[in-house]
């Protein structure tokens, strides 16, 4: 009877092992804020799809958002006019394609930086995701934050 009785404690004890190797490893887990990661994810990827979606999404007269937006600025010489009748239809569309989130649509080789459209203060923003097009030659970034 003693060989039985240190059997099952034996079986008992290595039993144990896999339960306290999965208790140890989960105490030592550094714990992070997934829904940080994951909105950081979906932003950069919100940011540079509606860029692209830009790019790309035709109107009826066969031209995407951003040929418009160039068009529009070329034609105006890169003037206030321009900027403001661009910024109208890009503003249109990102109000559409973004709902809700804020965004800032800039052009960076011929005006610097300068914002085109925007429906907040990028200043303010924190966790901005940033999606970039060229088209003709203009360069144009769209910051994306919530």
């Amino acid at each position: 009877m003693d060989e039985r009785g240190f059997a099952v404690s034996l079986d008992a004890v290595l039993a144990l092992i896999p339960v306290l190797i999965v208790v140890a490893a989960v105490t030592s887990i550094n714990y992070y804020d997934p829904l940080t990661t994951e909105s950081h994810v979906r932003l950069s990827h919100s940011a540079q799809d509606s860029i692209e979606a830009m790019a790309h999404y035709k109107e009826n007269d066969g031209s995407n958002t951003l040929q418009d937006i160039s068009n529009i600025l070329k034609e105006n010489q890169n003037d206030e006019t321009g900027i403001k009748n661009a910024g109208q239809i890009a503003g249109s569309f990102l109000n559409k394609t973004l709902n809700g989130t804020k965004y800032s649509l800039t052009e960076e080789t011929q005006l610097k930086g300068k914002v085109i459209a925007s429906n907040a203060d990028l200043k303010s923003a924190d966790n901005v995701a940033v999606g970039v097009k060229n088209c003709e030659d203009y360069t144009f970034k769209l910051y994306v934050w919530s």
